[in-house]
């Protein structure tokens, strides 16, 4: 799938697994947390301030609903 984030400068990424969507922002991130809980944590703690909203991270894919929810990730074409 290719993605969209709006948080801060856009970002446009491909990630079929949700193990390449946090390796992708990761690999963006000055500060990354080592382990996957840990920056998940972190990536949620900013994108609620980021949006104001809540942001679930209990796993990267309730992350992403949120994101989505939040209105600041979408997917561009599901196809790729």
């Amino acid at each position: 799938m290719r993605y969209r984030m709006t948080m801060g400068e856009p970002l446009e990424f491909t990630a079929d697994t949700d193990a390449e969507f946090l390796g992708t922002l990761r690999g963006k991130h000055m500060y990354a947390k080592p382990d996957d809980e840990g920056f998940l944590r972190q990536l949620a703690a900013s994108a609620c301030e980021w949006t104001g909203e809540s942001i679930d991270f209990s796993s990267i894919s309730a992350y992403k609903s949120s994101l989505m929810r939040a209105g600041v990730l979408e997917v561009v074409d599901a196809s790729v």
